[in-house]
């Protein structure tokens, strides 16, 4: 076991929390992600959705498809790969929160995951960005960007501070 890790044996009510919560939020990253499988698979193939009576992809306020076919080549290329990347960027954090769930909570794995959500986030809005372009709409927010350098950023701190921690560990 690193000294990242946290024994099992600690019966912490802090941990317990952070497990019980990762468990929550691991369980809500996997409801997201089968969710956002279900509504890709029912736009190609024709599937109703849940509350609707027809699935709409909404580019802008003017450009919303209700089919691949009346989406232009390029649009349904960056939607697709928007898509994969929310797909990848819930996986990550499902797999952040698992490790969570088990003690770990500093280590360089967690770190990992966190810099690769905050290129995903950046990833998602230069592909909003390309669409809106190629529509010719580009009224986008660049809070995404912002959101993603900081998490970046964390990852960074958290990282180096893991660094400190484990030369700290070594030194006698």
């Amino acid at each position: 076991m690193s000294t990242n890790e946290i024994s099992p044996k600690t019966k912490s009510p802090r941990l317990n929390r952070i497990r019980n919560a990762s468990f929550l939020f691991r369980i809500l990253a996997y409801i997201s992600l089968a969710t956002q499988i279900y509504f890709m698979l029912a736009y190609f193939l024709g599937w109703p959705p849940p509350f609707h009576d027809k699935l709409r992809i909404v580019i802008s306020p003017s450009h919303i498809y209700t089919s691949p076919a009346e989406m232009p080549p390029e649009i349904l290329a960056l939607w697709l790969v928007r898509t994969g990347l929310t797909i990848c960027g819930l996986a990550v954090l499902s797999c952040l929160f698992r490790f969570y769930e088990r003690g770990i909570l500093f280590a360089a794995k967690n770190v990992n995951c966190i810099r690769f959500f905050g290129y995903v986030l950046i990833l998602e809005w230069v592909m909003d960005y390309l669409s809106l372009g190629a529509v010719h709409d580009r009224n986008i927010s660049t809070m995404p960007i912002f959101a993603g350098l900081l998490i970046i950023f964390v990852a960074w701190i958290m990282d180096e501070g893991r660094k400190i921690q484990e030369e700290q560990e070594l030194t006698v």
